[in-house]
């Protein structure tokens, strides 16, 4: 079996642009102070993975994050930041006064160049994009590391989960956060995403909401589908649970799928929970309590694994896309608390995220979160926007 191909982009460490709060494209910048302590706290958290090539963007910022990581850098011009022409180091409302029409025109989507001499987006993101599939198709297996820029990973991310017109539904990810991809080159999935743990930071103004996947079961290692079976955690997944539990701290609310597994782990939290039909996981039909060795031959799996059709799983369950309208009416309903943890389930989750990006279709482009894993959800006037996705500090060295 052909090992995978795992891609961690790292956005560089604060640079004293950044810190100036100006826009900051192609222009170089070395790192504040802030991004030094940044960097080290990277290279702290880092330091027990084995990396087979580190690569990075060839400006400043990006250079020196990746060195505080590691000896051996692969320098790559293909990396760097947008191009953003004549607004290069003006701050927002600067460019604001000077051409907010062609500001508005490229939010509209005309394909117009940044700073009036700077990149397009399409121009951006075909550069973006195609420096990815040059170093995934070269590599083909292994650990890669990737020291580049907030609107690089944007564009990356953005081509997985596709965007909704009109409103940003995923956010910028933070400096020195990890986003990670994982699969082969022809056909890489979102396994981790804006994971910035190792800095304490916090987003106190909106109301925040974390889905949880559930704790491991005897099921999940025997790599049997569980859907929706009534399995109970393990020794092991109520050891994840109260780790999650105790690295989270003290909650508003707790709101959990019906299911054992993740009630279980709801309870980890100490808090009254509610139950909510709605954050039960996909139901396999006759396919529960099977693993997927025993669908080998089977011709409607086939059909949906090896040919991407979107069927009701084991005939009489559901399709991803009968999942995805479920968990829809969930968050059209939801009004959560400040600091409100939600319990569900792989599926689940993917589901989620696939509503918030606007795309039904984007479960297709996520691995399946890690059990007891973290993805967080802001709440604004406007709806939620994903934080973040997959998060595990609680189960690191």
């Amino acid at each position: 079996m052909t090992a995978p191909l795992r891609i961690t982009l790292v956005r560089h460490a604060q640079s004293e642009g950044n810190l100036a709060q100006v826009w900051q494209g192609q222009g170089d910048s070395g790192l504040s102070p802030e991004g030094a302590e940044q960097a080290k706290r990277l290279a702290d958290r880092l330091a027990g993975r084995r990396f087979d090539l580190v690569v990075s963007s060839d400006l400043t910022r990006a250079v020196d994050t990746a060195r505080a990581v590691a000896d051996r850098v692969e320098i790559d011009p293909g990396w760097r930041e947008m191009d953003i022409g004549r607004w290069e180091g003006k701050t927002y409302q600067e460019v604001r006064n000077l051409h907010g029409d062609l500001l508005d025109a490229i939010r509209a989507g005309e394909e117009l160049a940044f700073g009036e001499v700077g990149e397009t987006l399409r121009r951006f993101r075909d550069r973006v994009l195609g420096a990815l599939g040059a170093l995934a198709n070269r590599v083909g297996e292994g650990e890669v590391l990737v020291v580049t820029h907030g609107g690089v990973i944007d564009v990356v991310v953005g081509s997985l989960l596709g965007r909704r017109p009109g409103r940003r539904t995923v956010s910028l990810v933070e400096n020195t956060s990890l986003t990670v991809l994982e699969g082969s080159p022809g056909d890489l999935r979102l396994s981790r995403f804006n994971d910035a743990t190792h800095l304490d930071l916090a987003d106190a103004s909106r109301p925040v909401v974390a889905f949880v996947r559930h704790g491991v079961t005897s099921a999940n290692k025997e790599l049997r589908i569980q859907g929706q079976s009534c399995w109970g955690l393990d020794d092991e997944g109520r050891r994840q649970a109260a780790a999650l539990a105790a690295w989270y701290g003290p909650v508003a609310r707790v709101v959990s799928s019906p299911l054992p597994r993740a009630l279980e782990t709801a309870s980890a939290f100490g808090r009254p929970v509610e139950v909510d039909d709605d954050l039960k996981e996909m139901g396999f039909g006759d396919w529960e309590g099977l693993t997927f060795e025993d669908l080998r031959d089977d011709p409607l799996a086939r059909r949906i694994y090896r040919d991407g059709e979107d069927l009701p799983r084991g005939g009489s369950g559901e399709s991803f896309g009968q999942l995805v309208e479920r968990l829809g009416r969930f968050l059209d309903r939801f009004r959560p608390d400040p600091k409100t943890v939600v319990v569900s389930h792989g599926a689940a989750i993917r589901a989620v995220v696939s509503v918030v990006a606007g795309n039904p279709e984007a479960w297709r482009r996520l691995a399946t979160p890690p059990n007891t894993s973290i993805s967080h959800l802001v709440w604004d006037d406007e709806g939620p926007t994903l934080v973040d996705y997959g998060l595990v500090p609680h189960l690191e060295p």
